[in-house]
């Protein structure tokens, strides 16, 4: 892009600015026409309540801390800290899906970064729908907690849900934490099969190696599952013992 802005110049004025120049000029233009993120951050409580208002039943979830200066707390102004919420056709809707949900996140690479949590499910079609939101400063054991308390209080009440997530060390400190909703009965949990075929992929190498792990994680019976365990013991044992 900035690339772009600086042929245009160019081609225009017949004088080609540094990069730092063009994309200080791009950075205020998108300010003026968007607003800068500190008013971006400082709209959530008017954007949630607008939320609110428009679609009721919308829930809502904004955790906000205090300055602190050295040793001393400024209570009077507060920051962005988590942010979570759902729609009421994503409350309703998975009441009617398969009782699952799988947890990931995505990176977010604006000014102040962050990361954004979501939680989808699989109606009976097998189309994926998203359920459930969440603005946080980082994949970490706290702000996967806040996710998912909020996600089984709002979404995801009843017993017997499987969660399905990466491994991610945060996810399981939040999953086993003593006060987690996310304990058996409530919960059952799997491992993400795309996510650990990308690890098992630094071992074996091969799409037929990959393969034979997929089909056996996708078997619908244990016949079938003993079936491609087999074969993959027949090709090389050491791949059963790192899918043990």
């Amino acid at each position: 892009m900035i690339k772009v802005l600086q042929e245009a110049t160019e081609a225009t004025y017949g004088y080609r600015p540094s990069y730092r120049k063009v994309w200080m000029a791009k950075q205020k233009a998108v300010a003026h026409i968007y607003g800068d993120w500190e008013e971006s951050y400082a709209e959530l409580p008017r954007w949630m309540l607008g939320v609110q208002a428009t679609l009721e039943g919308t829930m809502v979830v904004l955790k906000t801390s205090p300055v602190r200066i050295g040793d001393q707390v400024d209570e009077s102004t507060r920051y962005f800290h988590h942010l979570f919420w759902t729609f009421p056709p994503c409350i309703e809707v998975f009441k009617h899906c398969k009782p699952l949900v799988s947890i990931d996140v995505t990176h977010l690479y604006g000014k102040y970064g962050g990361t954004l949590l979501l939680a989808i499910t699989q109606d009976g079609n097998s189309n994926i729908l998203p359920v459930a939101f969440a603005l946080v400063e980082g994949e970490n054991a706290e702000s996967w907690a806040f996710f998912l308390s909020h996600l089984c209080q709002h979404v995801t009440p009843q017993e017997g849900i499987l969660v399905i997530f990466d491994r991610h060390n945060g996810i399981k400190a939040a999953l086993e934490a003593t006060d987690s909703s996310w304990r058996l009965p409530h919960a059952y949990r799997a491992y993400c099969i795309r996510h650990v075929t990308v690890n098992f992929a630094l071992s074996f190498k091969g799409q037929d190696a990959r393969r034979l792990l997929v089909n056996e994680a996708y078997a619908k019976t244990e016949a079938e599952f003993d079936y491609w365990f087999d074969i993959m013991r027949t090709e090389n044992s050491a791949m059963c013992e790192w899918a043990n």
